[in-house]
């Protein structure tokens, strides 16, 4: 968006000298110009309603959906007087078993939220959390579901396990390879937590074949990076023995 404003609209960034505000002022000054910029809000209680109840029965992203739970527990109160009002002619009435139905889903993607931000906090790097966080989402969807024996429950988190499995089967090996590089976890570390991972997801999956083939990867990065940096006569193998970093 930054790189949008500037290249297109002659916007810096909030941090540039001169800009004046910074990028959100000017960013608001840009968006006074386009097309019913600046036409006020008109609440319709009765459009507010329906969007709610259809947004409850419609696939979207989980990142989206904790959003909307977490503000409609919030006003839960508010919700239910507008909305039973609304049905009182149909009897079709919110009641708290929608609204324990709605606080699990919440905390399930309480979790997922937070690995989100997790990932996207580009300033440092994070690469390595990435296996530790898959392992607390699963864990929270198994443990509530565990928890939960209302089939309705069991339901919504077995799909939702299925489409993270979907995603999240086989990790990318530069995630394995941050984490062999991580002293807290080496190669046997990454083994025991991917053992621990695919045992919580029932998936049979060959961990020890997909880490000797990260270490493998591994060992050639090393290779080419200390032949770059110290040459060696052909046929010399020093790589990432010698630099140690392939030990438990």
């Amino acid at each position: 968006m930054s790189r949008h404003l500037r290249s297109e609209h002659g916007l810096g960034s909030e941090d540039e000298e001169g800009s004046s505000g910074g990028g959100q002022a000017q960013l608001h000054e840009y968006a006074s110009d386009m097309p019913s910029a600046g036409m006020p809000f008109v609440y319709n209680r009765d459009r507010m309603i329906t969007e709610f109840v259809i947004a409850l029965d419609t696939p979207t992203q989980w990142n989206s959906t904790y959003k909307l739970l977490h503000d409609a527990i919030t006003y839960r109160d508010v919700l239910t007087d507008m909305y039973n009002e609304s049905r009182a002619t149909d009897g079709q009435f919110i009641t708290n078993d929608h609204w324990s139905l709605a606080k699990i889903v919440h905390d399930v993607l309480e979790t997922f939220d937070n690995a989100t931000h997790i990932f996207s906090y580009v300033y440092e790097p994070n690469i390595h959390t990435v296996i530790l966080e898959c392992i607390k989402i699963i864990c929270t969807i198994k443990q509530t579901s565990l928890a939960n024996p209302d089939p309705s429950v069991k339901r919504l988190l077995d799909n939702m396990k299925v489409k993270w499995c979907a995603y999240f089967t086989e990790f990318p090996p530069i995630y394995a390879i941050v984490d062999i590089l991580d002293p807290s976890v080496k190669l046997e570390g990454l083994t025991n937590l991917l053992t621990f991972y695919y045992q919580q997801l029932d998936v049979n999956f060959d961990v020890p074949y997909y880490v000797n083939n990260c270490k493998r990867i591994l060992e050639r990065l090393c290779e080419d990076y200390e032949a770059m940096i110290q040459p060696q006569p052909v046929g010399s193998s020093m790589g990432a023995s010698r630099l140690g970093i392939l030990g438990p």
